[in-house]
């Protein structure tokens, strides 16, 4: 069974989340994209995993030291192609030894780091340079990352590349000899690349230079007729010799090249360990980061099943409202097995407690630190929701078949330990069925493993024995009269979030539904002869 489908982890932007745990190297993403949430029975790795990055947290609190480790991290490269293809009997390219030597010095250059800052140290984040690979693929000791086929890797290869340099010399000294003799004769100065170039007006020059034996034709524009040295019998002997010793030179280079693969292949394990390593502790850090960013807490993992949460705070909904510059209420809930019921008017925050809860619970499960005062949670199975519009076009389902079907599915799982969270139930009928079902469903809900979170507009549902009935504070504490003055036009949404309180408070199971849709439609300026038509109503 999966822990959360794809509309629950939409409805509660649980890859908001995902999206802002920062990773810097492709082995941290790799580790990122296979994170899950930890089965009930996991609850000591959980515990193990969450302490890890309270170890970390003054890590990444400390400038000092994280940012070196950033530095190094942002030059890791994915390296598991190469170092598969040793694995198949492929030769490596310069190009993936050098990157290959770069890992290594950036295995070596975290190890310093991580000694340097005592940093704590487990047993799938140890860092452990492999230094005979190191010294292999840098036989000079140069410590540098640039990667050449050394001459030290082979006494045939340093005498063919003597020889090589030999040879360019003695070319060099023939084309010099020959150049100042043209140079001499002609009184000109050849171009750097040894070439000549005279105007087509310079006949003369031009019939002079055509019958000399050291200069040859190679090109003309329009103006210029362009002249090149002219090889002699001895530098062609000379190039027929470098050509041969550069064969000779790719064929040893090659055979380095091959051994060099073959003792990369040998030492995979230490390698993939490192790229391991490198992952997870940048996910860790990753999670501490974050959990600095939205001032979270260590979630207290328990055996019993029950959710508290202590001035939580949803951190997608807290950043919106900050850019309006407003303040996210922190909720305060505490769950158990059976079914719990939340009512208010609309715009009360009833939607938002129900997010928070599962978001705040997926976080804690999935090993992240939660944004609360505090936390405790009992493992579950799943998290299902039904929030928002439940229509599926694919199906052909209306918003109230949409519902029932997500419902029914949670239902069939009621004797697991669970998290369900509806909004408004039945609210996509007509309200006498409607009030009918939610109060079936509650009543069939309170008895069973599952922790039930409900919201409803109807009366009298949470009234059950054994149904706990929150409510959302709203506007029950203010008189909207006293606010006349206030009710500027433009400001109507500013005056409802400023006097709605969204906090949750139990209630007695019989307390009414708060009707605070009269004092909203009130501030929003619905004329007051239908208000008090409509409390009229409400009266009789």
């Amino acid at each position: 069974m999966e822990f959360m489908d794809e509309k629950t982890i939409e409805t509660l932007e649980f890859r908001y989340i995902l999206n802002n745990i920062k990773t810097l190297t492709p082995y941290g993403k790799m580790y990122k994209n296979r994170l899950k949430a930890f089965e009930i029975g996991e609850e000591k790795e959980l515990i193990e995993e969450l302490g890890r990055i309270e170890s970390y947290l003054p890590v990444v609190e400390n400038r000092e030291i994280i940012s070196p480790i950033d530095s190094v991290f942002s030059h890791v490269k994915d390296l598991r192609a190469s170092i598969k293809r040793t694995m198949e009997d492929f030769i490596l390219t310069e190009v993936e030894l050098f990157e290959i030597k770069t890992f290594l010095f950036i295995v070596k250059d975290l190890n310093e780091i991580i000694k340097k800052y005592n940093i704590k140290v487990y047993e799938n984040t140890e860092i452990i340079p492999i230094k005979s690979l190191e010294r292999l693929l840098d036989p000079e000791e140069t410590g540098v990352s640039t990667f050449y086929i050394y001459d030290n890797y082979s006494e045939e290869l340093k005498s063919i590349r003597e020889k090589k340099r030999n040879l360019d010399k003695e070319i060099k000294i023939e084309k010099k000899k020959i150049r100042e003799k043209i140079e001499e004769e002609f009184k000109l100065r050849l171009q750097p690349d040894l070439s000549l170039s005279i105007p087509k007006s310079n006949r003369e020059l031009i019939e002079k230079v055509e019958n000399y034996p050291y200069l040859i034709y190679t090109s003309e524009t329009y103006i210029n007729i362009k002249f090149a040295i002219k090889p002699t019998e001895y530098m062609i002997n000379l190039e027929q010799e470098v050509l041969i010793l550069k064969g000779k030179e790719e064929k040893e280079e090659l055979r380095i090249r091959e051994f060099l693969s073959q003792e990369i292949n040998k030492r995979k394990k230490e390698i993939f360990r490192n790229m391991r390593s490198i992952g997870i502790l940048d996910l860790i850090l990753g999670k501490a980061k974050y959990a600095l960013d939205i001032n979270g807490v260590k979630p207290e993992i328990i055996q019993e099943h029950k959710i508290v949460i202590e001035d939580g705070i949803h951190p997608k909904v807290s950043y919106t409202l900050k850019e309006k510059d407003l303040e996210f209420t922190p909720i305060s809930i505490e769950l158990k097995e059976g079914a719990t019921c939340i009512t208010g008017a609309n715009m009360g925050g009833k939607t938002i407690s129900l997010k928070l809860v599962g978001l705040l619970s997926a976080m804690a499960q999935y090993g992240l630190f939660v944004p609360a005062k505090k936390m405790k949670y009992g493992l579950n199975k799943f998290i299902k929701t039904s929030i928002g519009d439940m229509q599926s076009a694919d199906s052909g389902l209306s918003t109230f078949g949409g519902e029932i079907k997500t419902v029914s599915e949670a239902i069939n799982l009621a004797n697991e330990r669970g998290i369900i969270l509806i909004d408004e139930l039945a609210r996509g009928t007509n309200p006498e069925e409607g009030y009918a079902i939610s109060k079936a469903i509650v009543s069939y809900l309170k008895d069973k493993r599952l922790i039930s979170l409900l919201t409803t507009h109807y009366d009298n549902i949470a009234n059950l024995e054994r149904v706990v009935h929150l409510q959302v504070i709203g506007l029950s504490k203010i008189n909207i009269f006293d606010l006349a003055e206030e009710l500027d036009a433009d400001k109507k949404m500013q005056i409802i979030n400023k006097y709605m309180d969204y906090r949750l408070r139990v209630v007695a199971k019989n307390a009414p539904v708060p009707k605070d849709a009269l004092n909203i439609a009130r501030i929003m300026g619905l004329d007051e002869k239908i208000l008090k038509i409509a409390e009229r109503y409400i009266s009789s």
